[in-house]
């Protein structure tokens, strides 16, 4: 932390003291901060994010010159702890409202099974069975719905970014993360379902390389969370392939 303060040319001795006591206090507070126990990210050289730095006078290119280094502007991403979720998974889902959603304060339903993908660079794709019609300079034509990124690292803010919208859904937005707490990751963040802006905070649970739970929260008014969905996920053994005749 820089401390930055213009002072005038004269300065009471008691204004003196209070201002060194606030410092003591602000470096105390950063020293114990850095001692917080360390997360399962940490483990692969994980660091504070650079997206809590504060605007300054200069351009975002100034910046990022600073940020970029000759050699390492590559930006892959070694972190793997998201590689198990590869595969189908089942999904029960179950909503709560505070007042009432269509006369009920609980409801149940089961989502449409999702297959995950992952790439090189360890982030998550979720493929669609889906196709849509695309207009291109030949006409029209029916095309595969292409797979779509929902959860990447950010090798430079150094978090993990959950993408939550889908093609059909008219959900936008981005929640983050710092990273794993044993077997839970906090995403937190603001979007739009639906044409409604909501401060979410989503956990993920892992139970097991074959079972995973999300608890999404919404800030309300009041500062409180309350909890307005839990899914559960279960893995699907993948069909066996007939062999060729």
């Amino acid at each position: 932390m820089i401390i930055l303060q213009i002072y005038s040319r004269y300065t009471p001795p008691k204004t003196r003291i209070l201002r060194f006591a606030k410092y003591l206090l602000i470096l105390s507070i950063t020293v114990l901060s850095k001692a917080a126990p360390a997360s399962a990210q940490d483990t692969v050289g994980h660091a504070n994010p650079i997206i809590s730095a504060e605007r300054d006078s200069v351009s975002f290119y100034d910046r990022l010159d600073h940020i970029l280094k000759p050699g390492k502007t590559d930006g892959l991403n070694n972190d793997s702890s998201f590689d198990w979720m590869v595969g189908i998974w089942a999904i029960e889902a179950k909503g709560f409202a505070k007042i009432g959603f269509r006369g009920k304060k609980e409801f149940r339903w089961n989502e449409p099974a999702a297959e995950y993908w992952s790439d090189e660079n360890h982030a998550i794709f979720v493929d669609f069975k889906d196709s849509i019609t695309l207009t291109t300079s030949s006409g029209k034509h029916r095309a595969p719905l292409p797979s779509q990124v929902i959860l990447q690292y950010d090798t430079y803010g150094k978090v993990w970014v959950l993408q939550p919208g889908y093609h059909d859904r008219y959900d936008w937005g981005s929640l983050i993360s710092k990273g794993w707490e044993g077997n839970k990751i906090v995403f937190e963040g603001t979007i739009s379902i639906s044409g409604l802006k909501i401060t979410e905070r989503e956990t993920w649970t892992k139970i097991s390389d074959h079972e995973f739970h999300i608890l999404y929260e919404e800030n309300l008014l009041d500062n409180s969370w309350f909890v307005t969905e839990e899914n559960i996920f279960t893995r699907v053994p993948f069909p066996n392939k007939r062999a060729n005749s």
